[in-house]
């Protein structure tokens, strides 16, 4: 068993990240962080919009009592920008949505992203 004076006699050995902290110095590491802000930033701000231009007429309070509207307004407007084949319908109090197998994901996401969820019922199309 080693005792205290064993202990003090070791050596310090720095590790990788404090060798780095130390070569790249307070301002360099103040960069760094600046930098990782910025990288953050436009991660989480980017993205291209789907329908550029496109913004929802009314909210969804009320195309929750309008589903019909909501489907007209799918139809003649979000559904031609989308890729792929789309179709809808009202049931159960939900507006279905069946969209193409190939492009679900990414048509789902455009659609929510002007929508909220709890208006529709989404189905991928069996082909």
């Amino acid at each position: 068993m080693e005792n205290e004076k064993d202990l003090s006699n070791k050596e310090f050995k720095e590790t990788a990240g404090m060798q780095f902290a130390r070569a790249v110095k307070p301002a360099g590491c103040i960069l760094l962080l600046l930098i990782l802000i910025g990288v953050l930033y436009l991660c989480f701000t980017s993205g291209t919009d789907p329908i550029p231009g496109y913004e929802a007429p009314q909210g969804t309070e009320y195309y929750s009592d309008h589903l019909d509207e909501l489907q007209t307004e799918l139809q003649e407007h979000v559904f031609p920008q989308l890729d792929g084949e789309e179709d809808s319908r009202v049931e159960n109090g939900k507006l279905t949505v069946i969209l193409e197998n190939e492009s679900f994901a990414v048509s789902r996401s455009a659609i929510l992203r002007y929508y909220e969820e709890k208006l529709f019922d989404f189905q991928r199309a069996d082909k």
